[in-house]
């Protein structure tokens, strides 16, 4: 039963065969469960998972919590002045800022969990935060 052919220069071509013709069904088996369950892990804990809300931060005020699936413009006072904020279809953007050099208007969008645009002259941000728990780092 040849199923995979590959040599390494760590085998020489009859141990490879050997191990290869070995493999029995239930070895076959064990191994594609094995890779499945690989995939569905990875997807479930550290997947794109997306979120309905978004967080606002601005440096005098609590944070803010907005639904992303109630279209809306929000006004945020910053400390040099007021952004305008854009909700539609599920993500963000700033549309207006009184900064001068207007990084966050031109960042566009948010759609993926795990970002932020902040406007650092006026001291507002806006984060979609992680669906899951777990990161590289606290897990």
């Amino acid at each position: 039963m040849k199923i995979f052919r590959f040599h390494t220069k760590y085998f020489d071509k009859k141990t490879t065969e050997y191990v290869l013709n070995s493999l029995t069904i239930a070895d076959l088996i064990i191994l594609g469960l094995s890779f499945v369950l690989i995939i569905w892990l990875y997807s479930h804990y550290w997947g794109g998972k997306t979120l309905n809300y978004a967080v606002i931060l601005s440096s005098d005020r609590v944070a803010q919590t907005i639904n992303l699936n109630h279209p809306q413009q929000i006004t945020i006072q910053g400390s040099i002045g007021e952004n305008k904020i854009e909700v539609m279809d599920g993500r963000i953007r700033f549309i207006e800022s009184p900064c001068k050099q207007q990084y966050c208007v031109h960042a566009g969008w948010l759609t993926n969990t795990k970002s932020f645009i902040t406007c650092l002259p006026n001291q507002v941000s806006i984060e979609l935060p992680h669906a899951n728990k777990f990161d590289s780092i606290s897990y």
